[in-house]
């Protein structure tokens, strides 16, 4: 994606300014809390970038660019976040109103397309409060049976949620805010769930590039569960050269998803370590699928790691194409396989994995 945008020192336009050819986006905005000079900045998601930038100027912002997409999800966001709103991006006015500590409470006013986004937030929101006012309740509660019940309370609020979402993106088929929330749950609302609301999609969305990433993950997805043979594929090994899952010798492999990025992962990978050490001779082997789209820390946590066996990444973030085809919707997850092939497991870790081990090889 290609951007060409004016910074102006203090995002103040003048007669001189030299604009991009055509109409472009320009966001005017106020901000209330924020310290004259304070830097704001806007910042795409994919990929993950700065795009433009201003000072704060008597309580004042403005940006002016050009964007070669019709629209594209940003933040808008001070020094290390710790203020930041997201939005959608148009070449057109947008107006803002924000305040400092409450940037995400803000009025953004001008892009139809954050209108539809808003529009979807709002029908979120009675799920989304719920939920957490029902999580605050789960965490402050010890009694075995009550956690239980707000347990399930939580997954009924959640489904509900996820009903208005899926409804929402079937009602709206030439959105592309549509387009991307089904892009984004791709894994999570399974392929059956996916292709029909791809079906329904209108033309100009599939041919986005929400609609392309949307197609291939139905393309490749193969609703694999327990009991199933694994499927093959083959991404870049950590030496360099293309290297397949087929390639992996063991009485029993686990296929091991995670990320540099990923907290929980880094957290369990000492665990894994000391299970490969002590079933390894054995007859047990783990191959790593990394979901990193940075080739450097990639390499740097599997050599801080100390993860000695074989790992892989095709270097294309959460659209890595071994955990669309294994539908892998969060990190850290796995898959055991036995030495025929089968899937036998899935989520072992831990003190878990070790007592299934201990059960299969010895």
């Amino acid at each position: 994606m290609k951007y060409t945008f004016i910074l102006l020192t203090v995002c103040i336009l003048s007669a001189f300014a030299f604009l991009p050819a055509g109409p472009g986006y320009q966001i005017k905005g106020t901000v209330s809390g924020l310290p004259d000079s304070t830097w704001l900045y806007l910042r795409t998601a994919k990929p993950d970038k700065d795009i433009d930038s201003c000072r704060v100027i008597d309580g004042k912002f403005e940006m002016t660019g050009k964007i070669t997409d019709p629209a594209t999800p940003v933040y808008l966001h001070t020094a290390k976040y710790t203020n930041y709103v997201h939005l959608w991006l148009e070449n057109t006015t947008i107006n803002m109103a924000l305040k400092a500590g409450e940037f995400k409470k803000g009025s953004i006013t001008g892009s139809a397309t954050q209108d539809e986004d808003m529009q979807l937030a709002n029908l979120r929101k009675p799920f989304d409060n719920r939920s957490d006012s029902l999580n605050l309740i789960l965490t402050n509660t010890k009694d075995s049976i009550a956690r239980k019940s707000l347990i399930a309370q939580i997954r009924s609020v959640d489904a509900q949620s996820k009903q208005v979402e899926q409804q929402w993106v079937k009602s709206n088929p030439q959105s592309l805010v549509a387009a991307n929330v089904l892009d984004i749950y791709t894994t999570t609302w399974g392929k059956d769930i996916t292709a029909s609301l791809y079906q329904n999609m209108a033309p100009e969305m599939k041919a986005s590039q929400y609609g392309k990433e949307i197609s291939e993950y139905l393309a490749l997805a193969k609703n694999l569960k327990i009991g199933d043979h694994y499927a093959d594929f083959e991404q870049l090994h950590t030496n360099g050269k293309n290297f397949k899952l087929s390639q992996v010798k063991g009485k029993y492999i686990l296929l091991d998803f995670w990320a540099s990025w990923c907290g929980p992962c880094r957290e369990e990978n000492p665990n894994l370590v000391l299970t490969y050490a002590r079933f390894k001779a054995k007859g047990f082997n783990v191959l790593g699928i990394s979901l990193d789209d940075d080739k450097a820390q990639w390499l740097a946590a599997v050599k801080k790691d100390k993860l000695t066996w074989d790992n892989v990444s095709d270097l294309r973030g959460d659209k890595n194409k071994a955990a669309l085809m294994y539908g892998i919707n969060a990190i850290p997850n796995n898959f055991l396989i036995d030495e025929h092939g089968i899937i036998i497991a899935k989520n072992l870790r831990g003190k878990a994995l070790d007592e299934q081990l201990e059960k299969l090889l010895n």
